[in-house]
């Protein structure tokens, strides 16, 4: 009888012992130490007036940032934005002037260890000129207006092939001898094109020239070419209906792109017979070197 107490007894404890283990193993409410897998939630970059954001690879551990409007990599603004969970531990701030015409590191825990990310940026070596900031800049000797309006020729309206005027709502901007454009910005410029709008015919330019002010400040009123200087000239009598859709274009080399903000285009000849400087065109359009 004592040894079937004895057993009973023992079994009893073992149940016990069972039962307040699976209570335990049932109530652990502790939450796995698991790696953030984005603990760069986003990097941004003041370029110009734009914000642009990087492109982030979490298996690579890079950060990419591409800026085209910035001249130099020296000094850019630079933005992290963090996961809550993750630990940025160098540089110590999330707003930061840097650097970048080197690869920069960062280092950041991800809760189960450290981790450093490279951030990278680049620069085109040569942008399109933002045709936002262009506007009129007209000068004593320049001509006037015969039609159409001059902010025409940066509204993006091109013709895809001869005489197809309906394409761009049959708008060019027609004038006599000449007329100047302020960039909005100084630029070293690397190419000039200028789409025209009757296909060379009529007061479609044959022979024309593009001039740019290098002088401090804006040009003097009195519009003295003495002031300024061609930049480059255009012949297109050679040219057939197959390069319309090209246009025009002028290229300068980086070594001797001259630094302007104001350029005049100044007709010599155009395909009327006779000739007259009358001037038409539907488009213009710069790029700049990043000097």
């Amino acid at each position: 009888m004592k040894k079937i107490l004895l057993l009973l007894s023992i079994l009893f404890c073992a149940g016990l012992f069972l039962f307040n283990s699976c209570k335990e193993e049932s109530m652990d409410e502790s939450i796995p130490l698991n790696p953030v897998l984005t603990p760069i939630k986003a990097v941004t970059a003041q370029d110009g007036d734009e914000i642009v954001s990087a492109v982030i690879s979490d298996r690579n551990r890079t950060i990419e940032l591409s800026l085209k409007n910035l001249r130099s990599l020296s000094s850019v603004d630079v933005n992290l934005s963090i996961s809550k969970r993750a630990k940025l531990l160098s540089p110590q701030d999330t707003i930061l002037t840097l650097d970048l015409s080197e690869p920069y590191q960062i280092v950041i825990n991800n809760l189960y260890k450290d981790v450093t990310y490279t951030l990278t940026a680049t620069i085109p070596e040569y942008i399109e000129i933002d045709k936002s900031k262009f506007r009129e800049f007209r000068l004593n000797n320049d001509s006037q207006q015969m039609e159409g309006n001059i902010v025409y020729l940066w509204d993006g309206g091109v013709m895809s092939q001869p005489e197809n005027y309906g394409e761009i709502g049959y708008r060019n901007y027609l004038t006599g001898e000449c007329f100047t454009v302020d960039m909005g910005d100084h630029y070293n410029l690397k190419s000039f094109k200028a789409n025209l709008y009757w296909a060379y015919t009529n007061v479609c330019p044959k022979k024309y020239e593009l001039w740019g002010y290098e002088g401090e400040g804006e040009p003097p009123i009195d519009g003295d070419w003495s002031n300024w200087t061609k930049l480059g000239s255009i012949d297109n009598s050679s040219s057939t209906l197959a390069d319309f859709a090209e246009g025009d274009v002028l290229e300068f080399a980086k070594e001797e792109s001259l630094l302007v903000r104001y350029i005049r285009v100044k007709c010599l000849e155009n395909y009327r017979n006779p000739p007259t400087t009358a001037i038409s065109l539907c488009e213009i359009t710069l790029w700049a070197w990043n000097m």
